[in-house]
């Protein structure tokens, strides 16, 4: 089996995982990172299963990306296509499937549930980010919107949680279901970006030694 092939099988592996973690931040019920909330609000807007919602703002965030582009779509924009898409499968899978009876009332649980939660998704993502077979549109389309008005990816990445922020309050608002920006939403602030940057620094280095 060559090298590459290992790689892709790890990435979706670890897209498996990701949704795991997420779909446990999910089942916890005190809120989510600012782009699961905004997923989670439409998701009662339409009445649609959240893997479902994620995948047509992934795949709408795809296009764009692709439009800004110009260029033919490549073996790595499939792999992404694919990988965007069951990831969405696997969030319905342990939402809907194996976590639909769980319900957690105790307070302290519930955070250890999200954290726990928190943690599988960031050392996954991490090892995604650091195999760097796939790619997630959000990041892709900031990235080459970055490039063209010659911004920082982190001042694109935050005005595009300005607009779910606002877009996520306004839907809430409007037709009254539940808010998911919480503490939870403010967990996830201060601790994704920290495992995230250790998960990625350790498979980073395992990858090199390999």
């Amino acid at each position: 089996m060559s090298k590459n092939i290992k790689l892709t099988i790890y990435s979706f592996l670890a897209f498996v995982l990701l949704g795991l973690g997420i779909s446990l931040q999910i089942k916890a019920t005190i809120g989510q990172s600012m782009f699961n909330a905004f997923a989670l609000t439409l998701s009662d807007a339409l009445n649609l299963k959240i893997g479902t919602i994620l995948n047509i703002i992934n795949l709408l965030f795809f296009i764009s990306y692709l439009f800004i582009r110009r260029t033919q779509i490549n073996y790595t924009d499939i792999v992404q296509v694919i990988a965007t898409i069951v990831n969405g499968y696997v969030i319905n899978f342990f939402v809907y499937y194996v976590f639909s009876n769980l319900t957690i009332e105790i307070y302290i649980y519930k955070i250890i549930i999200f954290l726990v939660g928190l943690t599988i998704s960031s050392i996954s993502l991490g090892v995604v980010l650091a195999i760097g077979i796939i790619k997630f549109p959000l990041e892709s389309l900031c990235l080459i919107i970055g490039d063209i008005f010659k911004k920082k990816l982190s001042t694109i990445r935050m005005s595009f949680d300005i607009i779910l922020l606002i877009t996520t309050l306004s839907i809430a608002f409007i037709s009254g279901n539940t808010l998911y920006i919480r503490e939870g939403t403010i967990i996830s602030f201060i601790l994704l970006s920290n495992l995230l940057g250790i998960s990625y620094t350790f498979f980073k280095k395992q990858l090199i030694k390999e």
